[in-house]
């Protein structure tokens, strides 16, 4: 990947206005189908601020009719092949990570993007994964199923890459990879999770298509998986680094702590919009987590009532 020019910074910054108002413009009409064109302009302006792109708020966030598929944005097009390449596969298929967040709650620019899959069987993974590289995504890096545990944690003190000991799994399972798409105007890295929460069938059979951006409609996991998923990817509380810690970290280390921040994002975004239907199935799929082995010696229920009565004090 090419370091990116000036030039590529402005328009990654015009590209950053446009989906995330595009995106909150699809939100507010799934959630408001009545609205007419004068309350919806208005709620987007009171939404960008004084920072937007007044031509395109002008346009009520639509591009000139017919015109579409021309002049959508370089990242609105690597979103559509992403779909693209998934609804080819064989397997079901649903949006998650946060850009499934920034769909269903708070839009923002993402150039990455999480997948699940609900496959159980060894070889139907790899041969998931090769069929994505014929496709043209590179792979980056593929993950068993494991789990870290980082003895320095343990004692308060910062990630140490050193000392860290991975409990491989014995069934050997592909739990996840890593890819990018480099084929499109804007690189697009995708996490790809097989099995990591256990409920990865539960998520993709009761995700809801949405339309996040104009024509383009993703299977999005519900509310309160994305709320389940991120709590067990955020993980343990008493073991995340502290602001006061950044500076000691390593590149290895501050990449992690930088994954938290996003991560706890998400989770607060979500925790906020969360009606009682989302809570009853995130409390439903952490328990169901639990049986399912995969919190290991986590009790993700009170990790999630300790969340949230830090977030309401």
């Amino acid at each position: 990947m090419a370091p990116l020019t000036p030039e590529d910074r402005l328009r990654l910054a015009r590209e950053m206005d446009e989906t995330r108002l595009r995106m909150f413009r699809m939100n507010m009409l799934r959630k408001r189908p009545g609205i007419d064109a004068g309350e919806l302009k208005r709620a987007v302006l009171e939404w960008m601020g004084d920072g937007g792109i007044q031509d395109f708020v002008d346009s009520g966030g639509e591009r000139p009719k017919g015109m579409d598929a021309a002049v959508a944005n370089g990242l609105e097009r690597s979103y559509s092949r992403l779909g693209a390449v998934f609804d080819a596969l064989d397997a079901p298929w649903s949006l998650a990570g946060s850009l499934a967040v920034s769909a269903r709650v708070e839009p923002a620019y993402m150039t990455q993007a999480g997948v699940i899959l609900a496959v159980k069987d060894e070889q139907v993974a790899q041969g998931i994964l090769d069929g994505l590289r014929e496709a043209g995504l590179r792979l980056l890096s593929v993950t068993d199923q494991m789990w870290v545990k980082n003895w320095d944690h343990e004692h308060g003190r910062p990630a140490d890459p050193d000392n860290v000991e991975i409990e491989h799994h014995p069934n050997g399972l592909v739990a996840g990879a890593r890819l990018v798409d480099e084929t499109g105007d804007r690189d697009l890295e995708v996490d790809l999770i097989f099995a990591a929460s256990g409920i990865e069938a539960e998520i993709t059979a009761s995700a809801d298509p949405l339309e996040i951006l104009p024509g383009q409609v993703f299977r999005v996991a519900r509310t309160g998986h994305l709320i389940a998923l991120t709590l067990l990817s955020l993980g343990d509380p008493g073991r995340q680094p502290q602001p006061d810690e950044f500076a000691e970290m390593d590149a290895f280390a501050s990449e992690q702590a930088f994954t938290g921040i996003r991560e706890r994002a998400d989770l607060t975004a979500l925790t906020n919009a969360a009606t009682p239907d989302d809570w009853r199935l995130a409390w439903q799929a952490v328990d169901l987590m639990a049986t399912r082995s995969a919190t290991r010696s986590r009790n993700l229920r009170t990790e999630l009532a300790a969340f949230l009565a830090e977030s309401e004090g």
